[in-house]
C-alpha cells in the first residue's frame, strides 16, 4: 500500500511542479467536453422550422385547370400558393419546369417538385369513375446530403397533405351550394312533387285493371278484337313509364328501391307481351303487383320531409359544411400520448455524445500519460498489482474531471433536459470509473496494441450501440454484439436521467457496468503478467526504427 501512495504522490508532484504537463493535463479535462457539447449543439433542434426552412425545393406547376359548371378549378395553382406561405421548407418556385430539374442536377435544389399539365383533370376523373387519382413527379439529388435528402423527403408529405386539402375545400364548396339549394320551402315542393307523381301512377295502374276487368266480363267479345288489347298495352306502357319517370325525376338522389321494385313489374309486363302471351288475368295480377309496390312507396315518404336526420343533414350542407370536408379528410384522428418526452433533438442525442466523450476522453489520457512506472527517488522494484493501481489513480481522477465538467456543461450551459440531474452526474461518474479502468487495464496488459484494441472497441459501439438508429435497424452482427457493448447500458442510464426514470432500467446499467470493472482488473491484474516479456520485446523493436513512439 506504501508504494501505491509513494506513486501516487510523485504523479501530483509531477503535475503541480511543470507547467507544462500542468497545461497539458488541462486540456486533457476540457477537449472531451467541447468534443460532446459542440455536438449536442449542432445536433439541437435540426428538424425545426428554423434550420429546415434553410433547405431549398423548387415547385412549379403546368397544370392547366378545367372548367366545370362555368367554373374554373386549377388544384396545381392552389398547392403552389399554399406552399408559398409555408415556411417548414425554403420552396422556390422558378418560371418553367426545365430550371427546377436543372436545379435539382446541379446541386441548387436539394429537391423539386413538379405538377403535371392534367393535374386538375386526373383528380377531377372521380366524377367519371376514375380513381386513379392525381401524380406530382419529385426529384430528389441524394448525393447532396443523406440526412438533408431524408429531412427534405417530408416535403412529399406536405405537398401530398396540401394537394388534399385542396380536393376536399372543393368538395366543401360544392356542399355547400347543395345545401343552399336545399331550403325548406325547395324541399317541400320537391316532395309534393313526388307524392302528386305517385297518385298520379296509382289512378293510371288502377284504371288499366277496371279495364281488365271490363275485358274479362267480355272475353269473347274481347278475343280476342285484339287489337283493342294491343292498343291497351301500348297506352300502358307509355303512360306506365311515364308515371315512374316523373316519380324517379322527383326523388333527387333519395332512396329508389321502390321505383326500382316497380321498374321490375313493368320488366315482367313487356316480358310477358314479347311472349306472345294474352293472359288477362297474369296481366292483371302484375298490374296489381305493382299498384302494390307504387303504394309501398308513398308509404315510405310519409313523414320523410318531417324527419330529424333528414334537417341534420340539411343543416349540415347549409350551414357548416367545412366540418363535412374535414370528415373526409381525416375520418380518423389518432391522439398521440407521449411517455417520456423530450423536448429537443439535442437532449435527445445528449446521451450518445457524452457517453462517446467520456469514452473519447479516456483513450486520449493512454496516448498522452504511460501506464509504466519508471522508478524514482524512494521508489524501485514496486510490485505489479502496486504498479497497476499507483498509475491508474491519476487516470482515474483526471476522468473524474472529464465528467463532472462534461456534465455540468450539459446541465447547465447546454440546457439540456433531465429530469434527474444529480443521477445523471452519477453514471457520468460511473462510467468514467468503468472507461478509464477499461481502456487503462488494456493499455497496461498489451501496450500500444492494447491502445488499439481500445480505439477498435469504439469504433465498434458507434456503428452498434444504438446511438444514433435503433437497435432494432442495425444488421445482424451489430444486434448481436451491442447487448455486450459498455455504451448501451450508459447511454439507457442517462436517457432514463433525460426522459424520465424507470429504475430498473437505470439499476441493469449499473450492475453491468460493475462487471465490465471486475473484467478490466482480470486484465490488468492477470493477463499483464504473461504478456510483459512479450510487451517489452515489442517496445525494444520501436526504439530501433528511429521514428515510433
Amino acid at each position: 500500500m506504501r508504494n501505491i501512495v509513494k506513486i501516487m504522490l510523485r504523479d501530483f508532484k509531477a503535475i503541480s511542479t511543470n507547467v507544462v504537463a500542468l497545461v497539458i493535463v488541462m486540456g486533457l479535462c476540457v477537449v472531451p467536453c467541447l468534443y460532446a457539447w459542440f455536438n449536442i449543439n449542432s445536433n439541437w433542434d435540426p428538424y425545426g422550422e428554423e434550420s429546415t426552412s434553410n433547405l431549398v425545393i423548387a415547385v412549379y406547376s403546368a397544370d392547366k385547370g378545367l372548367t366545370i359548371a362555368d367554373k374554373t378549378l386549377n388544384i396545381g395553382d392552389s398547392v403552389v400558393d399554399a406552399l408559398r406561405g409555408n415556411s417548414t421548407i425554403g420552396w422556390v418556385f422558378p418560371e418553367d419546369e426545365r430550371t427546377a430539374i436543372n436545379g435539382v442536377y446541379s446541386g441548387d435544389y436539394y429537391a423539386a417538385l413538379v405538377v403535371p399539365v392534367d393535374f386538375t383533370e386526373q383528380i377531377a376523373g372521380v366524377v367519371k369513375g376514375n380513381l386513379a387519382g392525381g401524380q406530382i413527379t419529385y426529384y430528389a439529388n441524394e448525393k447532396k446530403n443523406s440526412i438533408g435528402t431524408k429531412i427534405t423527403g417530408k416535403a412529399k408529405t406536405t405537398v401530398q397533405n396540401q394537394v388534399n386539402s385542396t380536393v376536399f375545400s372543393t368538395i366543401t364548396k360544392l356542399a355547400a351550394s347543395i345545401g343552399k339549394s336545399l331550403d325548406s320551402d325547395n324541399t317541400t315542393g320537391v316532395f309534393k312533387q313526388m307524392h302528386n307523381s305517385i297518385a298520379t301512377a296509382k289512378e293510371d295502374i288502377q284504371g288499366y285493371i277496371d279495364s281488365i276487368d271490363v275485358l274479362n266480363s267480355t272475353v269473347d267479345t274481347a278475343l280476342l278484337t285484339m287489337n283493342g288489347i294491343t292498343e291497351l298495352n301500348e297506352k300502358i306502357l307509355a303512360d306506365l313509364s311515364k308515371d315512374l319517370n316523373m316519380i324517379s325525376t322527383a326523388s333527387m338522389a333519395m332512396s329508389t328501391s321502390g321505383i326500382e321494385t316497380a321498374n321490375l313489374r313493368l320488366e315482367d309486363y313487356i316480358t310477358l307481351l314479347k311472349a306472345g302471351q294474352t293472359d288477362l288475368e297474369k296481366i292483371q295480377q302484375i298490374l296489381k303487383d305493382m299498384y302494390d309496390d307504387v303504394e309501398k312507396l308513398e308509404d315510405s315518404l310519409v313523414g320523410v320531409e318531417d324527419s330529424e336526420a333528414l334537417a341534420t343533414v340539411i343543416d349540415v350542407l347549409q350551414n357548416d359544411p367545412e366540418k363535412l370536408g374535414t370528415f373526409f379528410a381525416t375520418p380518423v384522428d389518432m391522439q398521440t400520448e407521449a411517455i417520456y418526452p423530450i423536448e429537443t433533438y439535442g437532449s435527445q442525442m445528449a446521451a450518445f455524445y457524452t457517453v462517446l466523450a467520456i469514452w473519447f476522453g479516456s483513450l486520449i489520457l493512454v496516448a498522452i500519460i504511460h501506464t509504466k512506472v519508471h522508478p524514482f527517488e524512494g521508489y524501485r522494484n514496486g510490485k505489479h498489482y502496486q504498479e497497476y493501481f499507483g498509475r491508474y489513480a491519476i487516470f482515474f481522477l483526471i476522468g473524474q474531471v472529464q465528467a463532472l465538467l462534461c456534465c455540468l456543461g450539459d446541465l447547465f450551459f447546454m440546457e439540456i433536459q433531465c429530469k434527474q440531474k444529480l443521477l445523471f452526474w452519477a453514471m457520468c461518474a460511473l462510467a468514467s470509473f468503468g472507461f478509464t479502468l477499461f481502456i487503462y487495464s488494456l493499455t497496461f496488459a498489451f501496450g500500444n496494441v492494447g491502445e488499439a484494441l481500445a480505439v477498435v472497441v469504439m469504433v465498434i459501439q458507434v456503428a452498434g450501440a444504438g446511438g444514433t438508429f435503433p437497435k432494432e435497424c442495425l444488421p445482424d452482427v451489430f444486434q448481436m454484439v451491442y447487448r455486450f457493448l459498455p455504451w448501451t447500458y450508459v447511454m439507457d442510464a442517462l436517457k432514463e436521467c433525460i426522459g424520465g426514470m424507470y429504475l430498473d432500467t437505470y439499476l441493469k446499467s449499473v450492475r453491468f457496468l460493475l462487471i465490465y470493472m471486475a473484467v478490466s482488473l482480470f486484465i490488468g491484474l492477470v493477463l499483464s503478467i504473461p504478456f510483459r516479456f512479450m510487451n517489452h520485446l515489442m517496445e525494444r523493436s520501436k526504439e530501433k526504427t528511429g521514428f515510433m513512439v
